[in-house]
């Protein structure tokens, strides 16, 4: 809470606790109450003595200011003729017959370069630099909350699908989907008719449905899907998200050296596959349940 207050969170994460302080009337409390605590430290602190300016100093910064105040400007001293004398003179003089010298030699070369055409072949020949696209702090923010995301995804998989470790109880996409989102429902249905429709241009070996249910992991839920794909247990995990939606079909894949994850983005839902297995054929898991999820999910959004 003390980050929230201090704008110090991400944005994925500023949006789950917004999320939650609407239905949850303790932790409004207690926000109030820190927030009220943190303006009595602040005017305690700034009221106090050991914060004050010290009075001797105050008055001599106001002389020092009032003397510069009124100290006579260059243009004031020129004016008055404070600047017009011998040394001055002799200094400028010797400036301006530098910078003659200087324009007089620039002046007699610059035919020479322009007529040199070695020097312009040279020039023609340098590869012309493309500038490097600037990465937007948005994107940024947007990339680090998903690889968050993803990050939990993969903890989802080790502590629930591979050895049960949640320190809360799963319960059924029908529980879940009356509690946390229609789009609960029938997950599992979507996912056991995409893996028996596989188009046969993917070279994709039988795909076996385990179970499903939903469950927390770090305070994030997620509806989740057990599959089995060449002796290798599948995760197929998918969580609410306020990040925006990712372009078309695209599939993002990353590692975190030993699990592989593969994901998109709908209007409101991230959808991840994750295993052991190598990229390449994780990606393929992915690719042949993504159309089937991405349909469910956006129907059960709109």
């Amino acid at each position: 809470m003390d980050s929230y207050l201090g704008d110090e969170l991400l944005v994925e994460t500023n949006h789950e606790l917004l999320r939650h302080l609407e239905n949850c009337a303790a932790c409004r409390t207690e926000l109030a109450a820190r927030r009220l605590l943190r303006a009595r430290v602040r005017s305690a602190v700034k009221n106090s003595p050991e914060m004050q300016i010290n009075s001797a100093f105050v008055s001599r910064l106001h002389i020092n200011l009032r003397d510069v105040a009124l100290r006579p400007s260059v243009w004031g001293k020129i004016k008055h003729g404070d600047f017009f004398n011998l040394r001055l003179l002799t200094t400028v003089a010797a400036c301006l017959l530098i910078v003659s010298l200087f324009g007089m030699i620039w002046v007699k070369r610059a035919p020479l370069l322009s007529e040199n055409p070695l020097a312009e072949n040279n020039q023609s020949n340098q590869p012309a630099e493309t500038p490097r696209p600037v990465e937007s702090p948005f994107v940024r923010a947007v990339e680090t909350a998903w690889h968050e995301v993803a990050q939990t995804a993969i903890g989802d998989h080790e502590n629930c699908a591979i050895e049960f470790r949640l320190e809360e109880e799963p319960i059924t996409l029908e529980q879940a989907a009356k509690k946390f989102g229609r789009f609960n429902k029938d997950l599992d249905k979507a996912v056991i008719k995409s893996i028996k429709k596989v188009p046969a241009e993917m070279p994709v070996d039988k795909i076996e449905f385990l179970e499903a249910h939903s469950c927390v992991f770090q305070g994030r839920r997620f509806a989740h899907i057990v599959l089995q794909y060449r002796n290798r247990v599948v995760s197929v995990l998918v969580t609410d998200t306020d990040l925006p939606d990712n372009d078309g079909e695209t599939i993002t894949n990353q590692s975190d050296g030993t699990m592989n994850v593969a994901g998109f983005r709908t209007a409101h839902h991230a959808v991840f596959v994750v295993s052991d297995l190598t990229g390449a054929e994780n990606s393929i898991v992915a690719q042949t349940i993504s159309p089937a999820v991405r349909r469910h999910i956006e129907k059960a959004e709109a």
